[in-house]
């Protein structure tokens, strides 16, 4: 029996290196690529919301919103997620890594249902990790405040002093990001 699965799309960030934000920029046949995001992960979660700073979004789906408007950082958002999930796992995913696919998502939870103590699993690329790319437990949320309230809002010092699984993946198309204008003009479908 398939676990209960939870995902968010991360789509909160700055889009400084795009220049507008990328997840209201048209992608695969849809008016955003956040809705390309959300459409095509709703077949293999229970539920997929989106995460961001305010409403942004023109079609109908779930709302996390940071805790911290001020502020920009992914474990920001993470904080928020997890004090809002409804499982104990919960899958993240940029929302401008689009060719993130079942295969490996499949992949991150096997490796959870084979490390069940690890409280994160992250997929690895060529390239290294992928923080954004993820399974993060919800017990996490003391450590994390615990963090941003020092100040600290880096996701690689959290993954150092948490049990973390890593997924190793060789597709490296898998973890194409859209972060440039060239970048989506390439990619877009």
């Amino acid at each position: 029996m398939q676990p209960e699965r939870e995902a968010v799309i991360f789509a909160g960030g700055k889009s400084s290196r795009m220049g507008r934000d990328k997840a209201l920029l048209p992608f695969g046949g849809y008016s955003t690529l956040a809705e390309y995001q959300y459409r095509r992960l709703l077949p293999l979660f229970d539920r997929v919301s989106l995460s961001a700073k305010g409403d942004k979004f023109s079609f109908d789906a779930p709302r996390i919103y940071d805790r911290d408007t001020d502020t920009s950082s992914p474990m920001v958002a993470l904080a928020s997620v997890l004090e809002q999930a409804q499982y104990d796992m919960v899958f993240v995913l940029s929302v401008d890594m689009p060719f993130v696919d079942a295969l490996l998502i499949d992949r991150l939870y096997s490796a959870h249902a084979d490390h069940p103590e690890a409280r994160i699993i992250l997929a690895a690329s060529p390239q290294g990790t992928e923080p954004l790319c993820a399974l993060y437990h919800r017990d996490l949320i003391p450590k994390i405040t615990a963090r941003l309230e020092r100040g600290e809002h880096r996701m690689h010092a959290l993954l150092k002093e948490t049990a973390v699984v890593e997924v190793p993946c060789d597709r490296e198309a898998v973890f194409t990001n859209l972060n440039t204008p060239e970048e989506y003009a390439v990619s877009r479908h």
